[in-house]
């Protein structure tokens, strides 16, 4: 499959595209999420801090 994401930074750091649009078959799903931290109690303005634990998955392009 193709890394839509990965593909995204490679654009974003100036590396050419590799792909032309009839090289590309649609097949499976994807999924891309971000992790913001907001404050629920005051109008969810953004928060600072740090994230002290992260678990990714072990299988899988994470």
């Amino acid at each position: 499959g193709v890394d839509l994401v990965e593909l995204q930074l490679r654009l974003a750091a100036g590396e050419p595209l590799t792909l032309v649009q009839d090289e590309i078959a649609i097949r499976g799903h994807a999924i891309e999420a971000r992790v913001y931290a907001e404050d629920a109690e005051h109008g969810f303005l953004p928060q600072t801090g740090r994230a002290t634990l992260v678990r990714w998955p072990a299988e899988g392009r994470v």
